[in-house]
């Protein structure tokens, strides 16, 4: 994932499309939709898309975010959570309420927070330029602490009782890769996780107990290692080539992006097997979230969120993002 700093001024169309709901942009008497709702930031425009699928609602600009949003999450239900890199913040926001965030939380200033993981107690959130991690109470008022590590904190991904930290090769050039482990608890370090180069997606996988760790040094040599959090080894790895972005769950397998130089989609297992890439035709795949075997991909060139049958690899829709990049995205359970 690479941090935008080019920062654009734009006016927020509010567009809500079918089905009028008690969204953030129209207020309503009816309720939301029912279902899962599908969120993705717009890089630079500095706000957040909503689309329900159960009605094809689409609502452009429903929240306003930080500078430079880059990371997104769902921690529980109707709650959805922006990372902004350059003002350093963390929003919450109540995908039922109006448009202003429900709370909001500082991380230090030029720490330039780079991505996050929910463990179902606190939130992690890398810093890649103070080479530290902090642990976030996810409440109003909640603290902040802060542990230090080595350079260039990139990825993170927490089990509970583990905390796992990948490491880039920028911009502290001493520091290449590998993967520090946390004691989720005290922040200790409980050892380290060699791996190649340039870790830039850590991914918990809950239903299989197993991390996935995606590195590349954009050369071709996109690979996914699959790391047993208990033994802190790797027991499988799938060389998907490339340059993939962060794994999801899609109907029975995983799934990761193209990123952002390729519209491919990634399909593989935990036993290291590529089952298959799928050229979808467009030119980048930054973000992917999947509800069953529908896949819902963010391309920033085209300015779009293009939906996909995987089971069939067909494309079923195309959602015009409210403005330019859109990139992280997520699943919000009603």
């Amino acid at each position: 994932m690479n941090i935008i700093t080019g920062i654009l001024t734009a006016v927020l169309l509010l567009i809500l499309s079918s089905t009028a709901c008690n969204s953030p942009a129209d207020p309503g008497s009816s309720p939301n939709p029912p279902g899962n709702i599908i969120a993705w930031f717009n890089g630079l425009g500095n706000n957040v898309d909503l689309y329900f699928p159960a009605s094809d609602s689409l609502v452009q600009g429903a929240y306003i975010t930080g500078e430079v949003p880059n990371d997104i999450l769902s921690p529980e239900q109707g709650l959805m959570v922006v990372l902004s890199s350059l003002d350093a913040r963390i929003q919450v926001f109540e995908t039922d309420s109006t448009g202003s965030e429900y709370f909001s939380v500082q991380l230090p200033s030029g720490s330039n927070p780079y991505l996050m993981s929910w463990d179902g107690e606190h939130l992690w959130v890398t810093l890649l330029l103070t080479s530290q991690v902090a642990r976030v109470d996810l409440v109003p008022g909640g603290g902040v602490e802060l542990f230090d590590l080595r350079g260039n904190p990139t990825s993170i991904a927490s089990t509970g009782q583990r905390v796992f930290v990948g490491n880039a090769s920028w911009p502290d050039p001493s520091v290449t890769g590998g993967i520090t482990v946390l004691d989720a608890s005290t922040g200790d370090s409980l050892g380290s996780v060699q791996t190649p180069d340039n870790v830039i997606f850590l991914k918990y996988f809950e239903s299989t107990g197993m991390v996935h760790a995606v590195t590349t040094t954009y050369t071709g040599d996109g690979l996914i290692s699959i790391l047993d959090p208990v033994s802190m080894e790797i027991t499988a790895q799938v060389p998907t080539g490339g340059s993939p972005g962060q794994p999801v769950e899609c109907g029975g397998g995983f799934v990761a992006g193209g990123g952002w130089a390729s519209g491919s989609l990634y399909f593989y297992g935990e036993s290291g097997v590529l089952e298959d890439e799928w050229d979808t035709g467009h030119l980048s795949a930054a973000g992917v979230v999947c509800l069953g075997d529908t896949a819902y991909v963010t391309d920033p060139t085209k300015n779009v969120v293009f939906v996909a049958d995987c089971e069939g690899r067909s494309l079923l829709d195309t959602l015009t993002a409210g403005a330019s990049g859109p990139q992280g995205i997520t699943s919000v359970s009603p």
